[in-house]
């Protein structure tokens, strides 16, 4: 569809490539780099139905670290994107060390707005230093849109005006409590009726993340319910094609393709929800405790 030069000396962390991210209705993708620099290309097709690729809008901020990228599903209003980032603007300047301490991560919203070809920061707030991930979640009639945001011990839901609602990732009984829980991979399976997520861990475990709703509404997200679904290798990528089938492209090993034969929500499967207290949720004494399960929810 397109070649484009981003840099000539090499893969630099200011060269984009290091993320992609597509609006889930095919309207725009976003390349971004490790840091400062984002663009953002409209994707659109021609009179002979071919794929059509405009000039790149720019979306850079400088002395910015970029984490994570994803598209959100806004429905077919204007294309979205979300970035966790860190601005290490004040941290290279304070030779006494104290505001690297203070930098925090902010969960950004990067709008495109298809009548004036532009692209702005629509919405930014401040999230656990912590977080490494983020997924965009199903939206319009399909689901609350927003994103899902993972971090250490912990995985929430967040999007504008509306608040977070965060999960205790369960931990393996033989943990250390000062050991953290990391994810490393995740997958987004959707139908017509229903979405979940399979997050992995460093160590292995795979959880399915669901989201429960209000009664009577489609955007408001009152739990997030993490169930403990399958133990794994661990994975650079996890990936459920439409006939349901999850393919592992595990980091060591030979790569793998599982069949689903559970949904993780059998009798005396260990679940957590999500906790009320603002204050909790960060460390491990606030997580269940499970045993692995290795190949208890699918078959190769």
């Amino acid at each position: 569809v397109h070649q484009e030069t981003f840099g000539k000396t090499g893969c630099r962390r200011i060269v984009p490539g290091q993320y992609l991210a597509t609006d889930p209705k095919g309207r725009a993708i976003m390349i971004g780099a490790v840091e400062k620099q984002k663009m953002v290309y409209v994707m659109n097709r021609d009179a002979s139905s071919r794929l059509t690729i405009s000039s790149p809008l720019e979306a850079h901020k400088s002395q910015t670290l970029v984490y994570s990228l994803c598209g959100v599903d806004v429905g077919f209003e204007n294309p979205v994107f979300a970035a966790i980032e860190l601005d290490y603007s004040e941290a290279d300047q304070d030779p006494t060390g104290e505001a690297v301490l203070e930098a925090e991560k902010h969960l950004t919203y990067y709008e495109l707005d298809l009548g004036l070809n532009h692209v702005t920061r629509k919405w930014s707030e401040p999230i656990s230093r912590t977080a490494s991930l983020v997924l965009g979640v199903p939206g319009g009639q399909d689901g609350p849109s927003g994103v899902l945001v993972a971090g250490e011990n912990w995985v929430a839901y967040k999007h504008m005006g509306h608040p977070e609602v965060r999960t205790p990732l369960p931990r393996r009984v033989d943990l250390p409590p000062e050991r953290g829980t990391l994810v490393v991979a995740a997958a987004m399976h959707r139908q017509r009726d229903l979405f979940f997520f399979l997050l992995q861990t460093e160590y292995g475990d795979v959880y399915k993340v669901t989201l429960e709703l209000a009664q009577g509404s489609i955007d408001e997200v009152v739990n997030v319910r993490v169930s403990v679904f399958d133990t794994l290798p661990v994975c650079n990528a996890l990936c459920i094609t439409k006939t349901g089938l999850l393919f592992a492209a595990a980091e060591f090993g030979n790569h793998y393709l599982f069949q689903f034969q559970g949904m993780g929500d059998e009798p005396g499967t260990v679940e957590a929800n999500s906790v009320q207290d603002p204050e909790l949720g960060d460390d491990s004494f606030s997580a269940e405790s499970v045993a692995p399960k290795f190949l208890a929810s699918s078959t190769l």
